[in-house]
């Protein structure tokens, strides 16, 4: 069965907003095998934020949180989603660990 994952939203919330902030999701969809791992990226140019946030979107429903992470978390986990996060280089990246048609958005 193959799994189609358009899944995931980075969202961002800043302190302040002034400028262009951008958020791009690579790869931005993404077609894996049932069962199998997968990982998506996100490079943005926010900074600073008080929390970034990793979230799916089913078509016609609203917004499922994955996970929530704060400028100091490194990495967060949250049943078969692992979250990591480099202020530095300011990139995220979202571990999807065996994954399942539910996970398709």
């Amino acid at each position: 069965i193959n799994l189609r994952t358009c899944l995931v939203i980075l969202w961002l919330y800043f302190y302040r907003g002034s400028g262009k902030n951008q958020v791009e999701q690579s790869p931005q969809s993404l077609i894996i095998l049932e069962g199998k791992n997968c990982t998506l990226q996100c490079n943005y140019t926010v900074s600073p934020f008080s929390n970034l946030r990793w979230y799916k979107q089913d078509t016609g429903k609203g917004l499922i949180s994955l996970t929530i992470m704060t400028f100091s978390d490194n990495t967060k986990s949250n049943g078969r989603y692992t979250a990591t996060l480099d202020a530095d280089t300011k990139q995220s990246s979202l571990y999807i660990t065996a994954a399942q048609l539910s996970d398709s958005a």
